[in-house]
């Protein structure tokens, strides 16, 4: 009768190799600490502001929206009679126009900002999510980037601009 005895199992060891390598973090010094908090409170005020003005861009979008059907279906062949209502629609449009260019500068302008913010998002995502720190570091800040630590991200909603309307 043969007896057999289990191989040792070398798979095992590289399994863990993952495991071993992810060690703690290094903490973050004052500098990165302040860099930090500095980050957490541009997220914070900055995600607000855009949120904001992202509402304010949507109540505009629809208010032209809405206009454009009536301008577009306004009018047709004017008579001699209705030059000065002609020339009003033509104005009317022509205010339109301006106004559209206007709002799509500023939807630009706006999705400038949101791509600058989700940098910052990325960066502290990258730099400071998850690192520890010293409570030395964390006591030496000013008081606002404490509170702004200590609040952190989780309620921070950073408008998304989807690419494909780019």
């Amino acid at each position: 009768m043969t007896v057999r005895l289990p191989r040792p199992c070398f798979a095992l060891p590289a399994l863990l190799l993952p495991l071993l390598a992810q060690a703690d973090p290094v903490p973050l010094d004052a500098a990165a600490l302040r860099a930090c908090a500095t980050r957490v409170v541009e997220l914070r005020s900055g995600s607000a502001q855009l949120t904001l003005r992202s509402s304010a861009l949507e109540a505009r979008r629809a208010q032209l929206d809405a206009r454009a059907p009536a301008l577009q279906n306004a009018g047709g062949a004017p008579a001699e009679a209705d030059l000065d209502a002609h020339l009003d629609l033509q104005q009317r449009r022509r205010q339109h126009h301006d106004e559209a260019l206007a709002f799509n500068a500023e939807v630009a302008q706006q999705r400038q900002a949101v791509d600058a913010l989700n940098g910052v998002k990325q960066d502290y995502a990258r730099e400071c999510a998850g690192r520890p720190y010293r409570r030395r570091d964390f006591t030496a800040l000013p008081a606002s980037l404490q509170a702004a630590m200590r609040a952190g991200l989780d309620d921070v909603v950073v408008p998304y601009v989807d690419p494909a309307s780019r």
